[in-house]
């Protein structure tokens, strides 16, 4: 039975916890496979160097996490899970427990097998990490932000078109031209015919490129998102930078939901909900600040329902604090899962 979050007076829509438990991981990675919701990797503490190689299974009917165990699956966290031809989970990159990597495995839900398909044209010296991986419409998948040297370990814009398929066993990476601002921890979404880059820097937001176009086209639950702003007023100002958010797409706004702030405010995960809207000019809106703290979670729309899972909580879920000299507060993951409630919209 679903359990609701305190609701604020001021916030339109919230989070409600569901009775759907599942595995503790953060910085995982996620996406939807027909009516299934799967989720990969990450790490199960807040410091954990040794990634996960688990993969589980929600259908959109509810119930509990599927544990899918198939040999070949890979370890690995701050990676990127895309669905291709509504039957494939690609996953790009990520942090392998000893270094960033640019591979590429693929995880067929039909025949429930792992692959390997070769992966070239990436700098043989670098790697993935805390990345975005987008879908388009022409098969391809557009990759953005943190991809550096092994050696240097350096942050910059980088960005790439990776192409092929698990048919043919093969992918190649081919560099976008496009400049972007150098990010990490952000995330890119489409909508019509425009991409939006948001967070994973201290300031520039967002930022927005046109001529790309999604397959797929935003699930009816995601509509109040759009006309939510009808109830909400513009900021003053623009909210400042995060990192390790959510974004979730509807058909013409974003819901941005928690993350690490950059403005000194908060050392951990925060509440905080806006919407930002492309028409009639492109304005933030304000939600509200939710008693959900996360950062570092994943978020699905299965059917009807837009599903949170994961993440680095915040001092008002699990909080220990040491007795000690040195006295630190030491943050927990959870295991819930969590829908968006837009019944009261």
């Amino acid at each position: 039975m679903a359990k609701a979050v305190q609701q604020k007076a001021d916030n339109p829509i919230d989070w409600e916890e569901t009775s759907i438990t599942g595995p503790t991981l953060t910085f995982h990675a996620g996406c939807v496979v027909g009516n299934n919701f799967y989720i990969h990797g990450g790490i199960e503490t807040k410091d954990g160097k040794a990634p996960s190689n688990k993969l589980y299974q929600l259908n959109s009917s509810g119930g509990s996490w599927k544990e899918l165990s198939f040999p070949g699956s890979p370890s690995l966290s701050h990676h990127q899970a895309v669905a291709l031809s509504d039957r494939y989970i690609i996953l790009v990159g990520g942090w392998n427990g000893k270094a960033r990597s640019s591979k590429i495995f693929a995880f067929d839900t039909e025949k429930q097998l792992w692959m390997e398909p070769t992966a070239s044209g990436f700098p043989e010296d670098g790697g993935l990490s805390s990345h975005t991986a987008t879908a388009l419409s022409s098969g391809e998948i557009l990759i953005l932000g943190r991809e550096g040297s092994l050696r240097m370990q350096r942050r910059h814009g980088s960005g790439y078109i990776l192409s092929g398929n698990v048919e043919s066993g093969k992918f190649t990476y081919k560099e976008y031209t496009q400049e972007t601002a150098s990010r990490s921890g952000h995330t890119a979404s489409i909508i019509g015919n425009t991409l939006y880059i948001v967070g994973g820097r201290d300031n520039n937001l967002i930022e927005m490129h046109s001529g790309f176009k999604s397959p797929n086209a935003p699930l009816p639950v995601t509509n109040s998102i759009t006309t939510a702003v009808d109830k909400l007023n513009p900021v003053s100002k623009m909210p400042g930078g995060r990192k390790n958010h959510i974004a979730i797409e509807s058909p013409g706004a974003l819901l941005i939901h928690g993350g690490e702030t950059f403005d000194g405010r908060s050392r951990e995960p925060v509440g905080e909900m806006y919407i930002f809207s492309r028409k009639p000019t492109p304005t933030f809106y304000k939600v509200g600040v939710s008693d959900v703290k996360r950062a570092g979670h994943v978020c699905g729309v299965v059917g009807d329902k837009i599903i949170l899972h994961g993440g680095l909580g915040g001092k008002n879920q699990v909080m220990l604090a040491t007795e000690s000299s040195n006295s630190a507060a030491m943050m927990y993951l959870f295991p819930n899962c969590y829908k968006f409630d837009l019944l009261s919209i």
